[in-house]
């Protein structure tokens, strides 16, 4: 049986990613920050069954890393899968964003994962085999105003796991990326609001109609989960999975022109903003025909 650790597996995508590996058969390590609150994961265990052991682990401590690999390894001798998962989310223009935020962001969304990677890779290497999954975001291909350090910490997520795939082709271990667009998770509840004062209405404004449009027909967590699945279990994985209509949309219309119209097209304001985006990407995200 494969031993799978998912982090920040309480709610949403790690809890339904974590449920459905254990009913493909895995034995699953799920790293939540308290297991003593972790009532909802606790309750679908209880009622779905599978392999699942809550682990206590917060990817921002140090010491929680070290002990939940420690403990997986003295029970298993073996981690053959790690689910990156666990994040923090953040929306606000770089002007307004203070610098302890912007820390924050990047100590659970980037930090944290290193740390998981300093943990695991060793013992992969040893083992001359495993997986890696990194839950990154369409946020990590495509930026909207007042969503920039959640972005550049996804971004930075993708240039890091490029390079350990590389690293650790020798070792038999395949990297991958997951990258969501819109998906109904407790995630969207989190994070810290804009000024009610602020600038960049405009750019909040764009990026709330964007989520409302999305939202319609949002990707599932569901959908994450067998995304993570095939990255697992194919002998040909993918190394990039874009998960949700809006992502495959999104990146198509991005790519379609030079960053320069990007750049551009996004300068501009209103019904001029929402019928060049309708015209690059292709759907009427924004208004265009009203």
């Amino acid at each position: 049986m494969s031993v799978v650790l998912v982090t920040g597996a309480s709610t949403g995508i790690g809890q339904t990613t974590s449920l459905h590996l254990a009913s493909k058969g895995y034995k699953v390590f799920a790293g939540v920050r308290s297991p003593d609150t972790a009532h909802e994961l606790k309750e679908r265990i209880a009622t779905e069954g599978g392999s699942v052991a809550l682990i206590q682990l917060d990817v921002t401590d140090q010491a929680s890393v070290d002990s939940a690999v420690q403990q997986i390894m003295d029970e298993e001798g073996r981690i053959d899968v790690l689910v990156n998962n666990a994040g923090v989310g953040g929306g606000r223009a770089v002007e307004e964003t203070p610098l302890e935020e912007v820390r924050g962001v990047f100590e659970t969304n980037y930090f944290g994962i290193s740390r998981m990677l300093l943990a695991i890779t060793p013992i992969m290497r040893k083992q001359r085999g495993g997986r890696i999954v990194n839950m990154s975001s369409l946020a990590g291909r495509m930026v909207f105003g007042c969503h920039g350090h959640y972005s550049a910490a996804k971004w930075a997520l993708e240039g890091l796991s490029e390079a350990l795939a590389m690293e650790m082709a020798e070792f038999n271990v395949r990297v991958a990326l997951i990258e969501p667009g819109s998906v109904p998770t407790p995630a969207w509840e989190k994070g810290t609001p804009p000024p009610e004062d602020t600038h960049y209405g405009n750019s909040l404004t764009r990026l709330a109609t964007w989520a409302t449009f999305t939202m319609k027909n949002p990707a599932s967590t569901q959908d994450v989960a067998d995304a993570v699945s095939h990255a697992i279990e194919s002998d040909k994985p993918h190394f990039r999975y874009l998960v949700g209509q809006d992502a495959v949309e999104d990146v198509a219309g991005r790519q379609s022109v030079s960053d320069d119209e990007w750049i551009e097209m996004n300068r501009l304001q209103g019904q001029d903003f929402a019928q060049r985006w309708k015209e690059v990407v292709g759907v009427d995200y924004f208004g265009a025909d009203d």
